[in-house]
């Protein structure tokens, strides 16, 4: 069958270009004067010309047909870091400082891990499974979507991220630092299972999310959410963000962003024993989650519900970008804490990373070239190194700088296991793309933390209680597919 294909296809290809060369005028030239020159040249055309016809034909014969099945496209990501802390024992203005004298180790290993199916099919339904597995094995993304539901828009029900800003819902893949800014980590509510409903509409420009989750996270002992526990005693979680783009243009090159989102946390009083309500997320130096080592936990007693607020704007010109969130968080005893972010990043080789008006986030950087292809490699393979090893691109070179602050004095506690307090963290970094799913990074953070304590003269006071200040030199290697 493929050899008549390849007859059938030769067939065609030389009666259009013996037609063609009919129709053009007799013009002695050089290249008539070296027959063999001229018939390799026109040989090695048509068969550039039949193996593209061949890989085309093939492609569509590939092509899962999602109108009667669902399609299966296989993603992952390895994310190895090393994170060196200048000072192991963090300087400190009081005698009882943060970690009580403890080092910081180093770390050196995975960051991330992952290995994903996703895929969409008849028409109107998607779907996303993803484990993670750089320390156990954990879900991340389990869900399925369904679009034109009358009324709704398109629905989502599973174990995915609550909607709680911009930088937190643009994939890590994507993230230009290595780690989310500490206002954002501080702020996140990570992952719950919930079932919620997007809208988009003037022309994909503007976009609502609603959504309703369990407040309480997955048991990552055994993946579930209930063992032994009562549904109610979980509580809930509100959730709604809303995002516009008011200038948007060549695909996301350029872009205007704003938005806002809404987060409401609390469990039944009645049931609510532990006598206290955690904030999303905890406070760690420079950002650094999976180094593991925190400036303060977020807690507040005798509160059973939690409000959150978050304004967010970004904008894009080419290589150019500049992103900010402020962050508000108010426990229902009257407790409340703030934080924001501000980054700025910039292409020094003319590259760009685009808006996706569906989701209202950044999506993966749209580089110009690869650095070190295939067809380069082989060339200084076989031919000998030649001036700059064979290569041609050196890839994409993002420069970038962040500051971030999380201010949570007035959540603090009674006793010495968590407590709130002040972060601020320089970040200065260079991105190197090799080519849209492999780069290198490298970052310097000055981070500064003061941990606040219970004051038991009128007990809401917050009194200081460490400071310390820390320099991080960090790199990465990042692939994803």
């Amino acid at each position: 069958m493929k050899m008549t294909t390849n007859f059938l296809l030769t067939a065609l290809v030389l009666s259009a270009g013996a037609g063609n060369a009919l129709a053009q005028p007799y013009t002695p030239s050089a290249t008539y004067a070296t027959s063999s020159g001229y018939f390799a040249a026109d040989a090695a055309d048509l068969e550039s010309r039949i193996s593209k016809l061949e890989a085309d034909m093939k492609k569509k014969e590939d092509k899962v047909d999602t109108k009667k099945k669902f399609s299966a496209d296989i993603s992952g990501r390895i994310f190895m870091d090393t994170v060196h802390f200048g000072d192991p024992y963090v300087k400190s203005e009081s005698t009882t400082a943060p970690y009580n004298g403890n080092p910081l180790p180093d770390f050196v290993g995975l960051r991330d891990a992952r290995i994903g199916v996703s895929g969409k099919g008849f028409e109107i339904f998607d779907y996303k499974v993803e484990l993670a597995f750089e320390r156990e094995l954990r879900l991340t993304d389990v869900y399925m979507g369904v679009q034109k539901v009358p009324g709704l828009d398109y629905v989502r029900i599973g174990h995915y991220k609550v909607e709680t800003g911009l930088s937190y819902l643009t994939s890590g893949r994507n993230s230009v630092a290595m780690e989310r800014a500490s206002a954002v980590s501080t702020f996140n509510n990570s992952r719950r299972l919930g079932i919620g409903q997007t809208y988009l509409f003037a022309h994909d420009q503007v976009r609502w999310f609603n959504g309703v989750f369990l407040a309480d996270d997955i048991n990552t002992a055994t993946n579930k959410y209930l063992v032994d526990e009562d549904l109610c005693d979980k509580g809930a979680i509100y959730n709604s963000r809303f995002t516009m783009v008011p200038f948007y243009d060549k695909d996301g090159e350029r872009y205007f962003h704003l938005g806002g989102h809404y987060m409401y946390k609390g469990k039944p009083k009645d049931t609510w024993t532990r006598g206290e309500m955690d904030s999303p997320g905890t406070t760690y130096v420079g950002g650094f989650n999976r180094a593991g080592h925190r400036w303060f936990y977020n807690r507040a007693t005798d509160a059973w519900h939690y409000n959150q607020g978050g304004l967010e704007t970004a904008y894009g010109y080419g290589p150019f970008s500049v992103a900010s969130e402020l962050f508000a968080g108010s426990f229902g005893d009257g407790r409340d804490m703030y934080g924001g972010y501000v980054e700025v990043k910039y292409f020094l080789t003319g590259d760009h990373r685009p808006y996706s008006k569906s989701s209202g986030t950044l999506g993966n950087v749209k580089m110009k070239k690869n650095f070190l292809t295939a067809e380069e490699c082989f060339q200084t393979h076989h031919h000998g190194a030649v001036k700059g090893y064979g290569v041609k691109s050196w890839g994409a070179w993002e420069v970038y700088a962040q500051w971030s602050f999380v201010d949570s004095d007035r959540v603090a506690r009674s006793d010495t296991a968590a407590r709130g307090g002040r972060a601020v963290d320089t970040v200065l970094g260079l991105n190197w793309y090799w080519n849209p799913n492999t780069r290198m990074m490298f970052e310097y953070v000055h981070s500064e933390g003061t941990q606040r304590t219970f004051d038991t003269t009128d007990g809401v006071a917050p009194t200081p209680y460490g400071r310390a200040t820390e320099d991080i030199f960090a790199t990465s290697f990042r692939f994803y597919f």
